[in-house]
């Protein structure tokens, strides 16, 4: 068993101090029923269809800020639809990507503190930490409620980096699913990571040099002791 010393100087020798992640698209497979209540909102308060590929530029942004093409009245009303449907599918609609229990548990293992920065609202997303057990690896859960700023703007990075105590954005890394994400990061001067099972446009994605690409989420533990992926 390693003695407090070297567990110390092994912590001290991490590259990251933190590490923070999206949750829609990154930790949980909620793509499908984010695009099925856009689709429902649509359809009930405008009797319109969009394409996916426009939902899916949206996803990561606070749900008013996707529907600012629109008048405030108009805004209101899908909203509101989205909100209803997204409160009767949640419960039966989402997955949790495989790997995830594993890649949260390993970092946790090496003492280095982790948290989830999301646009979403607080209530469902602590409804599907717990559905799926995960609350228990997060320091800290930074979410639309917590900052006025959102994505791509840094304040909900800099609002958990406060939370952690952590002054250097160079010591947290951010991982992600959407350029949103990335540009968040890359505005707020922490690394980033980006997800191989995202839905997005992996092209627009890498046009942003993430700092690395993962496709598992065990390779953050190498990446913490800099080890070959």
């Amino acid at each position: 068993m390693k003695n407090e010393k070297e567990t110390l100087f092994s912590r001290k020798s991490l590259k990251y101090d933190a590490i923070l992640y999206d949750f829609d698209g990154t930790l949980v497979d909620t793509i499908p029923l984010i695009l099925k209540c856009f689709h429902i909102a649509f359809e009930e308060v405008l009797g319109i269809r969009k394409d996916d590929k426009d939902i899916l530029a949206t996803i990561g942004l606070p749900l008013w800020t996707a529907f600012r093409e629109y008048d405030e009245e108009t805004q209101r009303k899908l909203h509101d639809a989205y909100i209803r449907a997204n409160d009767l599918y949640l419960p039966t609609d989402v997955r949790i990507f495989p790997g995830i229990h594993e890649g949260l548990s390993a970092v946790a293992d090496l003492g280095v503190v982790q948290g989830v920065v999301t646009s979403k609202r607080r209530d469902p997303a602590l409804f599907t930490m717990r559905q799926f057990d995960l609350e228990k690896y997060f320091s800290v859960l930074v979410t639309r409620e917590d900052t006025t700023e959102h994505k791509p703007a840094p304040a909900p990075i800099f609002f958990a980096a406060g939370k952690l105590g952590i002054a250097d954005p160079k010591r947290i890394l951010f991982v992600g699913d959407s350029i949103h994400d990335l540009i968040c990061s890359r505005n707020a001067g922490t690394d980033s990571a980006a997800v191989g099972w995202t839905y997005m446009p992996k092209d627009e994605l890498a046009s942003l040099s993430p700092t690395y690409w993962l496709e598992n989420l065990s390779a953050l533990s190498c990446i913490l002791t800099e080890r070959e992926l």
